[in-house]
């Protein structure tokens, strides 16, 4: 099967296949003059694509891409040997200056060239939204308004963390669905927002807070969406989100890493057994992703964690 071109400057193309959503490198054929490979990274969270695409060319690149049914922001995150432009019009550059990770909101529907005068390879982050279930799942506070005209060459620094933090998360983190969820609905509701600051949060009640985070340990290693703990309070994602990390300090992903990681430790103090095993019953996709956040989060690995202790 043929998938549309994807244009240098990052929209993306339409009606991805359901099996497409997960798969980790997705190589594409059939491609415009001078763009010599794509390779494309897809996940899904929330309503919520997420691609991470690497482009290699050479040379002049200018071609067209339009999207009938999905509203897109394009991140540009890296570009070697030539400056990257979106066109509202082929023959018609621009007309904003070029800047370091420039963004582009495209509304669906909406026509767009991508040009580069000459280019070697290019990166970039593509978030393509699912409007009806982003509404229905974000609630109040939400206004759409911001994308429904294109917006070209802007910048913004939070925006950008973000999404970097997205197209790391590793493709064989089985546990990603709350971090994935919450970065979503933070980049979600900052575009949306036209703000230049984020209104100070408010904290959870206590009896919510006691009741979310109880309800984490239980469900233990079991994924949860961050839908079914904003539904436990009666707020929306994105409010529960800020206000979940202003009472406890941490993200609820951050937490119930934390939580999952202190499971880790029981299991190595209290028993013999192997890391393959402690990682199955602690949400991890293997012996060696255990290996990696334990160590990233406590600083030894956990077959010397354990032997300083035994």
């Amino acid at each position: 099967m043929k998938f549309p071109h994807l244009p240098i400057c990052g929209t993306m193309r339409p009606g991805i296949p359901e099996s497409r959503l997960n798969a980790h490198v997705v190589e594409e054929s059939g491609l415009p003059e001078n763009v010599l490979r794509i390779e494309r990274h897809s996940r899904a969270w929330n309503g919520v694509t997420v691609e991470d695409i690497h482009e290699y060319a050479e040379g002049r690149v200018l071609h067209s891409l339009l999207y009938e049914n999905e509203t897109r922001l394009t991140v540009n995150l890296d570009e070697v040997g030539g400056q990257t432009e979106p066109r509202l019009n082929k023959n018609k550059s621009c007309g904003l200056d070029h800047k370091p990770n420039h963004m582009a909101i495209i509304p669906k529907g909406m026509h767009l060239w991508g040009y580069a005068s000459s280019l070697r390879y290019c990166r970039y982050g593509i978030l393509l939204f699912d409007m009806e279930a982003l509404r229905e799942r974000l609630g109040e506070g939400i206004d759409t308004r911001s994308f429904e005209a294109p917006r070209l060459r802007f910048t913004d620094a939070r925006v950008l963390a973000l999404v970097r933090m997205l197209v790391a998360i590793p493709p064989d983190d089985a546990s990603s669905g709350l971090l994935g969820d919450s970065l979503t609905a933070a980049v979600f509701a900052l575009l949306s927002s036209g703000q230049h600051t984020t209104p100070r949060a408010g904290q959870l009640a206590s009896w919510q807070l006691r009741r979310v985070q109880e309800y984490m340990r239980t469900q233990l290693p079991r994924q949860i969406a961050l839908e079914e703990l904003a539904g436990m309070v009666g707020q929306s994602q994105w409010h529960f989100c800020r206000a979940f990390k202003a009472s406890t300090g941490l993200s609820p992903y951050q937490w119930q890493l934390q939580e999952r990681l202190n499971l880790v430790r029981a299991h190595l103090l209290h028993s013999d057994a192997t890391l393959e095993i402690i990682a199955k019953e602690t949400g991890f996709a293997d012996a060696a992703h255990l290996s990696r956040t334990f160590k990233r989060h406590s600083g030894q690995s956990p077959s010397m964690w354990r032997c300083s202790r035994l």
